[in-house]
């Protein structure tokens, strides 16, 4: 497959990929706007926190959105091997931007905790928890098959979002029915607090694993030992060593150093190495370019 050929295939997935990301902004924020609006009406801070963290989400994955639309660009003479890499960039913005509400609901939650208040029209509030966890569940369910399909750390961020949009829904909905049904008005602020905790777990999470992939951090164990096997059983090869992978947002890219007969003519090299890219290539959608540097091996003997 050329180049080309392959630039096309990932600029499919990464436009479908955004697709995934667009959809979900719309609703999350018409969710967001139900709960806040419902939460209000009933004073529960754990509906109105519910819906803030809605709101983060749905900017959360506008920002997946424009990172996997900024991530379609060709490379050009300024971003040699593209721009793959925005995609991993934009989800670490995202888990800084979830950190900062993760503050802002602790601290709301805890004013509340301070003077609670009886929460009115609960039936209601809890209809609405219950319907946000119940989409949630399906966004987290439709996010994590997009994001196993095309390898991407910013869709992967996403589907973890609405699994916790599913956790802190259901923390909502508990919390509203202690409060209204056991008297205990504290558990609705007690609610919230839990919310912020989800909220900096997954953060923690995402950067965590953002800042790896940007360090050129590859946890490629099986690839390695399968591209080693490859280019050995190979003919002509006699050695195989310094095999280096990185990521490049959802794909691979890696080099690697052969050791083959020193008095191999340049046109028989060049087909070989070829080969061995191909092979590779085919066998990891992943892996978008593996460079294959030749050593000759036995000159020394063969001069003596």
């Amino acid at each position: 497959m050329s180049q080309r050929a392959i630039y096309n295939l990932q600029h499919t997935e990464l436009e479908k990929g955004g697709v995934v990301a667009a959809k979900s902004f719309v609703v999350l924020v018409l969710v967001g706007i139900v709960e806040v609006v419902v939460g209000i009406l009933s004073t529960s801070v754990a509906l109105i926190a519910d819906g803030a963290h809605s709101f983060a989400d749905a900017a959360v994955s506008l920002i997946v959105w424009t990172g996997l639309r900024l991530s379609r660009r060709a490379p050009d003479g300024k971003f040699h091997f593209g721009y793959y890499r925005v995609e991993t960039f934009s989800s670490m913005i995202a888990a800084v931007i979830m950190s900062i509400l993760g503050v802002v609901i602790l601290y709301e939650s805890y004013q509340v905790f301070l003077v609670a208040k009886r929460i009115v029209n609960a039936e209601i509030a809890m209809t609405v928890a219950l319907s946000a966890a119940a989409i949630a569940m399906i966004q987290s369910l439709y996010k994590i098959r997009a994001a196993k399909r095309f390898d991407s750390l910013a869709l992967k961020t996403d589907a973890y979002n609405s699994v916790k949009d599913f956790l802190t829904s259901m923390t909502a909905f508990f919390g509203i029915a202690f409060s209204y049904y056991l008297g205990i008005v504290q558990t609705d602020s007690i609610a919230g607090m839990i919310i912020a905790f989800f909220v900096f777990t997954v953060s923690y999470t995402t950067i965590k694993e953002a800042s790896l992939v940007l360090m050129d951090a590859c946890s490629c164990t099986d690839i390695l030992s399968d591209i080693e096997n490859i280019a050995k059983t190979t003919a002509h090869v006699r050695g195989v060593h310094d095999i280096r992978l990185r990521k490049l947002g959802p794909y691979v890219v890696g080099d690697m150093h052969i050791e083959v007969d020193g008095n191999m003519s340049v046109n028989e090299a060049h087909k070989l190495i070829t080969q061995i890219e191909e092979k590779i290539k085919k066998e990891f959608d992943e892996v978008t370019e593996i460079k294959v540097k030749i050593e000759p091996l036995g000159v020394d003997e063969k001069i003596r």
